[in-house]
């Protein structure tokens, strides 16, 4: 936590033993993270989805030359082929702070999938998404681009205060 506060990032990823489920929301690093994780019996989504980008979302550097790859409230995503995620871990919700950047069509409220917020000079992001694997090997199957190192590369970069291009081939 006092890393992140003097100025670090720090991601954190859902999954079956991660955020609420993995016991999370009970550690120091709760209090530095953009979302409410809930309890370990808190869940998850398991139909697929494309996550939908808020107005924020699509604006946000960490979408930079990738926003078309994602449906929005507007509307289904503007180039197609995109796969899906298998699903994602549910949070309890966000904290005043917090940036959504995309939501799960598939709950009710809109549950964050992807959000982010500034702690002191540090940044934290939560994305709770099951799984981007598919986000590479699914166009690049298929000889398509693939969002999937800009999406990584430019969350990255952003955590750590950071803007620029984003290597778009993997070494």
């Amino acid at each position: 936590e006092k890393r992140i506060r003097e100025g670090a990032g720090l991601v954190m990823l859902g999954g079956y033993h991660g955020l609420g489920p993995g016991g999370y929301a009970e550690t120091p690093l709760s209090r530095i993270l953009p979302v409410t994780l809930g309890s370990r019996e808190v869940g998850q989504v398991t139909d697929p989805f494309l996550p939908e980008l808020t107005p924020e979302g699509v604006r946000h550097p960490i979408f930079a030359n990738i926003a078309e790859f994602f449906p929005t409230k507007n509307g289904p995503a503007k180039t197609a082929g995109l796969p899906p995620l298998d699903g994602c871990t549910r949070l309890e919700g966000t904290v005043p702070t917090a940036i959504v950047l995309a939501t799960c069509p598939m709950t009710e409220n809109q549950m964050p999938v992807l959000a982010v917020h500034s702690v002191d000079r540090g940044r934290t992001a939560v994305f709770c998404g099951d799984t981007t694997r598919g986000w590479q090997q699914g166009p690049r199957a298929l000889g398509q681009d693939s969002p999937f190192l800009r999406f990584w590369g430019q969350m990255v970069r952003w955590l750590a205060g950071r803007q620029g291009e984003v290597e778009t081939t993997a070494g």
